[in-house]
């Protein structure tokens, strides 16, 4: 791990009161606590970033009627005749 460095966060008092109540229920220190929400949040936008990639591929490329159609097919052929 990288050296660690610290730093001071200002925030109104309830938000503290909220966050020190999840932390002592996680069982996690301030430090570990600060961590996981910079992770969470890395990944939130990196998943934003993906849809948002996707969406607009979408809308370059959109579905047609046809290809609907023969994914249904596909779909279900897939199933046995006990279904």
């Amino acid at each position: 791990m990288a050296k660690a460095v610290k730093f001071a966060v200002s925030i109104p008092s309830n938000e503290f009161n909220e966050l020190e109540a999840i932390r002592k229920k996680t069982g996690l220190s301030r430090s570990e606590f600060v961590r996981e929400a910079i992770k969470l949040w890395k990944e939130e936008r990196e998943k934003k970033k993906l849809i948002k990639i996707y969406e607009e591929g979408y809308k370059r490329v959109p579905e047609n009627f046809a290809t609907i159609e023969a994914w249904e097919r596909a779909s279900l052929s897939s199933f046995s005749e006990e279904w």
